[in-house]
């Protein structure tokens, strides 16, 4: 479940290493007479040096004159109100909420995170899962601060920025999931932060080429699971497309920059693009 670590760490700031990289991250492109709109498929965190603004992305961000991100830029209270909505008093404590058989992976995941089990006491499921997952990503010296949505908000300064989500809707979708999901997310992200490779290594890997086959394989386990795929990926991925075909009325160039396995594989928003007639085009 490598794309929850990605968001894990959209919350969380990372620190600095790695040699330069350069991506070629995927970037579609659907237009009629009066619009454009391009769909940039973005990993939320990234570790330094990771040069993605090919020509193709450039000249979007150029022509562009709005930026469409999933939620809101981030501001000072971001964090604040991950925390409110992610913490519960008088929860039981994190071991006790999962099987006998994944304590001791979830212990050992904590600990490779540099985390203890009373920086997790209070925090529902869910949260404890993007914590991990956060806390567990900066092995790989990620961060939200060199992701693709600040350096995109700095560049569109002075034009229209909107989203298709409110940062506060967007955490809610993991608050409203039941506790058998939210037990699988914890699972997947513990299992995430014992294995790196196997975690955001692996979705950094697939977005850096470009590869929408591994992107989409990055979502195999969610999508298996129909109480996180409705309400995480499906039934998100419908309201957006619906949003790029109300917007596709209107005149003008619009780039849309969300998270890249919601554009890659069945389902996804450039499918559902697709089934209603909308042409579009891979220009990256």
């Amino acid at each position: 479940m490598r794309w929850l670590l990605a968001l894990a760490l959209a919350l969380l700031a990372g620190c600095d290493r790695a040699p330069p990289v350069d991506a070629r991250p995927a970037l579609w492109r659907v237009s009629d007479g009066d619009t454009t709109i391009w769909l940039l498929g973005t990993i939320h965190a990234l570790p330094p040096g990771v040069r993605w603004e090919t020509p193709e992305v450039a000249r979007a961000i150029a022509a562009a004159d709005t930026l469409i991100l999933e939620v809101p830029p981030a501001t000072a209270d971001a964090h604040a109100q991950f925390e409110a909505i992610a913490r519960r008093p008088g929860l039981a404590p994190l071991a006790a909420r999962v099987t006998p058989e994944d304590r001791q992976v979830l212990a050992r995941s904590i600990a490779a995170a540099g985390l203890t089990e009373t920086d997790l006491q209070g925090y529902k499921t869910w949260g404890a899962a993007l914590v991990i997952g956060a806390a567990g990503g900066h092995s790989s010296d990620a961060s939200a601060d060199r992701g693709i949505e600040p350096v995109l908000t700095a560049r569109f300064a002075g034009r229209t920025i909107g989203a298709l989500e409110t940062r506060e809707g967007q955490l809610r979708l993991f608050d409203r999931l039941p506790a058998a999901a939210q037990k699988a997310l914890l699972r997947e992200a513990a299992r995430d932060a014992l294995d790196p490779a196997r975690g955001y290594q692996t979705l950094l890997a697939a977005w850096v080429k470009g590869d929408s086959a591994a992107l989409a394989e990055t979502l195999e386990s969610v999508r298996g699971d129909p109480t996180l795929a409705q309400p995480l990926i499906a039934q998100r991925n419908r309201r957006w497309a619906s949003a790029i075909l109300r917007r596709m009325a209107r005149p003008g160039r619009v780039l849309v920059a969300v998270g890249a396995g919601h554009l890659v594989g069945p389902g996804s928003v450039i499918d559902l693009l697709r089934a209603r007639g909308v042409r579009v085009a891979r220009v990256e």
